[in-house]
């Protein structure tokens, strides 16, 4: 994958996510990118008393960022992030745990991933 086209994807992710932070994000939410295990956390903790569609949806996202499935943690987080009936601090975890699976795909995607790569491209195509 070309450098120039990888940059690109990086600042549109960061954008992206970025912006769902800022609008969805609870006072004091970090922002930032955490490690898998803050990420799993910080969803089993906010999701711990949400809808049961949230929580099931929620508890997978949680399940695939522990197996470092990705793909899959990316797709279960945007569905979970489209949700409307989120609280804020629900909102906050999974916003904050996208930036933890884009900065994982977006690496992977470098390397020559080319699930990765159809992913985030497909993502940024549906914006």
């Amino acid at each position: 994958m070309n450098p120039l086209r990888v940059s690109r994807l990086l600042v549109l992710t960061a954008l992206v996510v970025v912006g769902g932070a800022v609008a969805g994000c609870k006072p004091g939410g970090s922002g930032q990118v955490q490690t898998e295990e803050q990420a799993r956390t910080g969803i089993s903790k906010a999701f711990g008393t949400a809808s049961p569609e949230a929580k099931a949806l929620a508890d997978e996202a949680a399940a695939a960022l522990q197996a470092q499935q990705d793909a899959k943690a990316f797709l279960d987080l945007s569905a979970l992030n489209a949700r409307q009936d989120l609280t804020r601090e629900q909102r906050a975890a999974a916003t904050e745990s996208m930036l933890t699976v884009n900065k994982r795909l977006s690496e992977a995607a470098a390397r020559g991933d080319k699930e990765a790569a159809k992913l985030m491209d497909d993502y940024r195509a549906s914006k």
